[in-house]
């Protein structure tokens, strides 16, 4: 499986960097009835909740350099995009991920479209190079056409109808952990025309240039 997917990587990286690519490119090392998947532009709950009177904010770690452990406490965070701007949910958040922090071993950069899922260790060095990062578990994610989900966290295990954005095609690509993405790839697939995936309990879902995505009915965990 590691072999296949830095095969996989390693193609799609001078065809696709910059231009919707799943995470792991930019590390170094059929139709159905069922329920469209309602959203809001932000998608991020923890942030709109707390701006209600009463709610209080998570912590929100803004652009910058972090040592895990020191800096951040480690655990699964929720990167976003900046809320800046014209508020277009395809904007793209990035960060590097180093082994450790004196930077001799990079794991990688990766970005996400409106946000990513990463989980940090101690001793590893964080730099997020645009959006700002929080706590995954209040984060209050909702399944929507971009980003990165947690099945039975963020989103219902099941069959899903994904729409490409675009007549350049969609992605999908769908991990069973977030610590290093290549390593733990489960699928990944570049589309014209609209697919059917199955994602399963505990599986992470990251979407890429995606018009909608429908739940078709009756599908449950695989």
């Amino acid at each position: 499986m590691r072999r296949k997917c830095r095969y996989i990587a390693a193609l799609c990286a001078a065809a696709c960097l910059g231009a919707g690519a799943p995470a792991q490119v930019y590390a170094q090392e059929a139709g159905g009835a069922g329920t469209e998947v309602t959203f809001t532009a932000g998608n991020d709950g923890a942030m709109t909740a707390a701006a209600e009177p009463g709610k209080i904010a998570p912590v929100k770690y803004e652009k910058g350099s972090y040592v895990v452990g020191r800096d951040i406490p480690a655990g699964e965070y929720a990167v976003f995009a900046s809320t800046d701007g014209d508020g277009n949910p395809y904007r793209t958040c990035s960060f590097t991920l180093y082994k450790n922090d004196s930077d001799e071993k990079r794991i990688g950069t990766f970005r996400f479209e409106h946000h990513g899922l990463v989980t940090l260790y101690d001793g590893q060095h964080l730099v997020l190079q645009s959006g700002y990062a929080v706590p995954a578990g209040e984060a209050k994610l909702t399944l929507a056409p971009y980003g990165m989900y947690l099945a039975g966290r963020d989103m219902e295990p099941g069959s899903y109808l994904l729409t490409p954005l675009t007549a350049d095609g969609g992605y999908f690509a769908l991990y069973n952990d977030v610590r290093y993405y290549y390593d733990y790839q489960d699928d990944y697939r570049r589309f014209l025309e609209p697919t059917v995936i199955t994602v399963s309990e505990g599986q992470y879902l990251e979407l890429g240039n995606i018009a909608s995505i429908v739940k078709l009915e009756g599908s449950g965990g695989a």
